[in-house]
């Protein structure tokens, strides 16, 4: 700690979910990666471009990756970023987009990832409380003047929507910048990135960590103006996403009907599981993404977290205020789900 200047000394560290070294040991649901693998053409492709040429810098904008989303979803390639996962977006964002004067705000709970990078570049920053059933209330965002709010939809951990109507009306009245991170927005739909032809004040980030399976090659997106685009491409990395993630990200992106088939497999998972929580008596919070946020009424949610993770079922436990009273489940495949549940109905059976 020698060198660490006064930031990094006093900002919070932020704490990923356990990645065991023998992980092939555990069934893994704490972290909310895809339980299938990448298609076979997006293997193929990045096999495809493992050549001599890697010794050549990458493509510094992202130009296939930009045209491609573009064409998907009837924007300008002039609007689209590609990042190096959505986090180091979010990182952009704080460093070039408020001043070291300014104030932020973001839900809780939410992604803690927020608290951390906001400390990191300098931020000052109010964590607004969710309502009771744990949704955003984004009229509590116009109680004071905020220049920058970000909320995960849907919300991580809770896995709660905000209506694109409702995110519209917001920007009617907010004049800050609104950045709307949608990690999970595939599973369900209702993107808000239509509303960046209307207001100049949004960004909408997304992922392909999560409904594209490929949570290891580290590419997001970020949605908005050309003016914020522009501003992005000025204050990145200038190499910033690799050739073999380029490659990887194009053939997601271009591969509809394995994506289709993941994100429908994906679904019914979650539905059983769904099912089989209530059966044994679980509270669930409504999830429009590849988790579920739950709790028991005769069962500690830490115990359960750590009897699961005697039995190697890793699942996800927060500590604070109105999150440790739940734990975050990620969909896992058919045979992981199955096997989670009578984990649980034991440890239930020993309450």
């Amino acid at each position: 700690m020698k060198f660490w200047n006064s930031t990094l000394r006093s900002m919070d560290e932020y704490i990923p979910g356990e990645q065991p070294s023998n992980l092939d040991e555990y069934i893994k649901l704490n972290t909310n990666e895809n339980p299938f693998p990448p298609s076979e053409k997006v293997m193929k492709a990045i096999i495809e471009n493992v050549t001599p040429n890697l010794r050549r810098y990458p493509d510094s904008k992202a130009s296939r990756v930009r045209a491609i989303f573009a064409e998907q979803n009837n924007i300008s390639p002039e609007n689209i970023f590609v990042g190096n996962g959505s986090d180091e977006i979010f990182t952009l964002i704080f460093r070039g987009f408020i001043e070291k004067t300014g104030l932020a705000a973001f839900p809780y709970p939410s992604y803690a990832l927020y608290d951390t990078l906001a400390q990191g570049n300098g931020i000052k920053f109010k964590k607004i409380a969710m309502d009771k059933s744990l949704t955003v209330d984004m009229d509590k965002f116009l109680e004071e003047k905020y220049d920058m709010v970000i909320i995960a939809n849907p919300n991580n951990p809770t896995g709660t929507y905000i209506s694109t109507a409702r995110i519209k009306h917001f920007l009617t009245n907010f004049k800050g910048l609104l950045v709307v991170d949608e990690a999970y927005i595939d599973f369900y739909g209702g993107s808000a990135i239509g509303l960046i032809n209307e207001y100049d004040n949004i960004i909408v980030t997304r992922s392909f960590s999560k409904s594209y399976s490929l949570a290891g090659l580290r590419v997001g997106l970020a949605i908005a103006n050309g003016d914020i685009i522009k501003g992005l491409l000025k204050i990145k990395d200038s190499y910033n996403v690799d050739a073999l993630a380029l490659a990887g990200a194009e053939a997601a992106l271009l591969d509809t009907r394995s994506f289709e088939y993941n994100i429908s497999m994906l679904r019914n998972n979650k539905e059983y599981l769904e099912e089989r929580l209530s059966s044994m008596g679980f509270e669930i919070i409504p999830s429009r993404a590849n988790f579920v946020f739950t709790k028991h009424p005769s069962i500690d949610s830490k115990m359960l977290y750590e009897k699961l993770k005697e039995e190697k079922i890793l699942i996800r436990y927060f500590s604070g205020p109105i999150q440790s009273e739940y734990v975050r489940i990620s969909i896992g495949t058919m045979m992981e789900i199955k096997k989670l549940c009578q984990a649980i109905a034991s440890i239930l059976e020993g309450v």
